[in-house]
């Protein structure tokens, strides 16, 4: 039974790590590629080391820092203005 819930545990961490990895756009320290194969060459050790020093942390659902809304680009409103 121990068995079970430790491989249990490892394949959530393991579906965790690779859905954060699917929804971040630039990690941390290492390209996406590697960051994968990390994740996948290392059942346990992999997951843990991306929730550590790969994923950004609070970036707001994965937008990157140089994102800008439309409320905020002057193109749009200019555009808008013309209207």
């Amino acid at each position: 039974m121990p068995r079970f819930i430790t491989g249990a545990l490892a394949f959530a961490l393991f579906v965790y790590a690779i859905t954060d990895w699917a929804q971040t756009l630039k990690p941390k320290h290492l390209s996406k590629g590697v960051w994968f194969l990390v994740i996948v060459a290392l059942p346990l050790i992999g997951p843990i080391l991306w929730i550590l020093f790969g994923r950004k942390r609070g970036g707001g659902g994965g937008w990157d820092d140089d994102f800008v809304g439309p409320e905020d680009d002057p193109v749009f409103w200019k555009d808008r203005e013309r209207v």
